[in-house]
């Protein structure tokens, strides 16, 4: 059977955890709908049994009631028959006829003080009388309801008190034939006992309260007894004559309507008696075991709510954990499967081939650069060997002439064993791959195959351009080294013959110009060798042949020497040139000439860079860690970093635009530079265009040296 699209989509729309709820609900809403008519039925069948039982207790009462009164309506004409029979002549007072009423007292027990009174009221006899005077009933009801043509029958008083026993009793009375004439009334005591033991009976403690009233709602006799409420009207009483008026029997207070009222009352109306009865019970009394079973229902429900409710909550709990479960699992699987491909395109295009053959030498991964570079077949599986590959490639006489029974069995072995290994090999075709093999933890082999047939050749390329390149370094040394023999050894002869010139030691010159051009000559020669000087030393550095020739120096005097060289240059710009030594007895260990040259040239660029009337000032102070710093500060014209980067590069001139009224070849810092690195120290430059320069010069521990030289703390030089 094909399942609807609709009934997929909402599938699909609603989450199994919703459903699970959603069918909890109905299933504790069924219970509960359950429930509750199974309480309505029993509440109807509750009230229904009630007004059974009521209306069967009514009409018993009502019946034994009516059989009571009318054993003593006839005990009460077997007394005028009696008389009538056995003593028609006897008068009413006599003696006989009392004791014939006490024969009938004794007898009956549902009668006491039998009255016998005439026409005008008095009393004539009664039981247990004797010599009391005559007492007049006349205005009594039991007697004038049978006068002048009254009551033929039975007549039922009031409730009232006995004065024999202090009960509640209800005189009862007939008109008496004698001879066929009324000659008086007949009346009786009757005790409400007689009514109420038979209730008592009929109840028998089942929580109902049977009432006998008179019929204008004055209580005669209630069981269980009310004291206060006999002879009073019954409460409820005009709802129940008014229901009695139009209904012999019937019951009130049992219809939907009358929820409200707090009993249900069934009544009686005694035939031809003015009297009815009236059993009633509580509502609460009633449906007292319903509300318990209510509430052992309701109890029961919640139980079941919470039990659903809680194990929906586990199911829901389970699902989504499930749920959870899952989707991790499929975003695991995604992400393996994003990782599986990422890994497989990184390998298809590392450009290096690549195999792992596991603890059995099977083929576990590789990509096609690994395939290109041994020239295996293409079709590899995850089934391949090995084996396989070295029988392909001792059958393509990769590994030369090999007996393929012993050496293959072998190269196996050693395959797993020699690990970690990296090797190089041409192949037939002349290609040149380098193979780097490794072991991983579960006993696998990685193996790695670049091609470096082109690096190969690259290095043979940069082989013989380094060759080359030495021989050039050599012959430039060569060359400066000859040049700067042979162009020294004119130079010097030219700076010595201006000395001689422009000090005159042969005699003054007679012409003041040629005095000048002899200067001018010695100045320019000594300028010229410095710059022969600069360049060897240039070269010396490049070429990792300066001599350092080590000894201590006092780094006061290195100051204090090195401050006089420039003393006359910094006079001549009136610039002040203060020197900072923190501790007197600071030494380095060093090359003392080239120290003084790193200072001079530092100094040299400070005063040619500085405007005048400014101030140049070196320190030297020994660091935490031991190394000796060298400072050298101006309030020159400062440097960009762009124009620093080209000052420390050779023959660079920082101010290019500068450079024609500075002059120099811009080979000082980077001597100075190199010079400093050959003792194993740094130098660093930090300057602001503007405010000047200041150039660090530090020197490892190992050069740092404190003894006791007695110099000064503090020089300060003045040009």
């Amino acid at each position: 059977m094909r399942v609807p699209n609709w009934l997929l989509t909402i599938g699909r729309m609603v989450r199994l955890q919703n459903a699970m709820m959603v069918l909890c609900a109905i299933l504790v809403s069924a219970y509960g709908a359950s429930m509750y008519a199974s309480l309505h039925r029993a509440y109807q069948q509750t009230m229904d049994n009630a007004t059974a039982t009521l209306s069967s207790i009514a009409r018993s009462s009502e019946v034994g009631t009516n059989r009571s009164i009318f054993a003593i309506d006839a005990a009460l004409l077997g007394v005028e028959r009696v008389l009538d029979t056995l003593l028609p002549q006897a008068p009413l007072n006599s003696t006989s006829v009392k004791q014939l009423l006490n024969q009938f007292n004794d007898q009956t027990l549902v009668l006491r003080d039998i009255l016998i009174l005439d026409n005008n009221g008095h009393l004539l006899n009664k039981t247990g009388w004797a010599a009391e005077p005559e007492k007049d009933f006349s205005n009594r009801p039991f007697f004038t309801v049978h006068q002048s043509g009254g009551l033929p029958s039975l007549y039922i008083g009031r409730p009232q008190r006995s004065r024999a026993t202090g009960g509640w009793s209800v005189m009862m009375s007939r008109p008496l034939m004698r001879h066929d004439e009324v000659v008086g009334v007949i009346a009786a005591e009757v005790e409400i006992t007689v009514f109420t033991d038979f209730y008592s009976s009929v109840v028998a403690n089942s929580a109902i309260n049977v009432a006998l009233m008179l019929d204008d709602g004055t209580l005669v006799a209630t069981e269980p007894h009310q004291e206060e409420l006999i002879g009073r009207e019954l409460p409820g009483s005009k709802a129940i004559l008014a229901a009695a008026g139009n209904h012999r029997i019937g019951v009130l207070g049992n219809s939907p309507a009358d929820t409200s009222s707090p009993q249900i009352t069934a009544f009686a109306h005694i035939a031809e008696r003015p009297l009815i009865v009236v059993a009633s019970r509580s509502r609460a009394n009633i449906l007292e075991q319903w509300r318990g079973e209510c509430l052992s229902s309701v109890v029961a429900f919640v139980l079941f709510a919470v039990t659903a409710g809680c194990l929906t909550w586990l199911m829901v709990l389970a699902v989504e954990r499930q749920q959870n479960a899952a989707a991790k699992l499929r975003a695991s699987e995604e992400r393996l499967r994003r990782q599986s491909d990422l890994l497989q395109s990184t390998l298809e295009n590392m450009g290096e081939g690549l195999s792992v053959f596991d603890s059995t030498g099977r083929l576990v991964a590789w990509n096609a650069k690994f395939i290109e570079l041994l020239d295996l077949p293409v079709a590899l599986t995850t089934e391949t060997n090995l084996r396989e590959v070295h029988v392909v490639q001792a059958m393509r006489g990769d590994f030369g002439p090999v007996d393929l029974a012993t050496d293959l069995p072998a190269r196996f072995e050693r395959f797993f064993k020699e690990v970690p290994m990296v090797r190089e090999r041409v192949t037939s075709t002349g290609r040149a791959i380098q193979i780097r093999r490794r072991g991983m933890p579960d006993g696998a082999v990685v193996s790695l195959y670049s091609d470096i047939t082109e690096r190969k050749a690259a290095d043979s390329k940069m082989a013989q351009a380094w060759a080359q390149a030495e021989l050039a370094n050599r012959a430039k040394t060569d060359f400066l080294a000859n040049m700067s023999h042979e162009l020294r050894t004119p130079l010097n002869a030219i700076i010595g013959f201006s000395e001689i010139l422009s000090n005159e030691h042969l005699g003054a010159l007679k012409n003041a110009r040629y005095l000048e051009y002899a200067q001018d000559i010695h100045t320019s020669g000594q300028h010229l060798l410095s710059i022969f000087n600069d360049v060897l030393d240039m070269s010396k550095i490049e070429a990792g042949k300066l001599d350092i020739h080590e000894e201590e120096m006092a780094v006061s005097g290195l100051f204090t020497s090195t401050v006089r060289m420039v003393r006359e240059r910094a006079r001549q710009q009136s610039i002040e040139i203060v020197c900072h030594v923190a501790d007197p007895d600071h030494i380095i260990l060093g090359d003392e000439r080239a120290m003084k040259q790193c200072l001079l040239n530092l100094l040299s660029n400070a005063i040619k860079f500085s405007e005048m009337h400014s101030t140049i000032t070196i320190e030297a102070a020994i660091a935490a860690d031991g190394h000796s710093v060298l400072t050298v500060s101006d309030e020159g014209i400062g440097m960009t970093d762009e124009e620093l980067e080209r000052a420390l590069q050779p023959f660079g001139q920082a101010h290019t635009s500068t450079a024609r009224v500075y002059g120099g070849t811009g080979l000082g810092l980077p001597i100075t530079k190199g010079l400093i690195e050959a003792h194993g120290g740094t130098m660093s430059i930090s300057s602001t265009p503007g405010k000047g320069t200041c150039v660090t010069v530090s020197l490892p521990a190992e050069r740092t040296r404190s003894h006791a030289i007695g110099a000064a703390g503090e020089v300060a030089l003045r040009a």
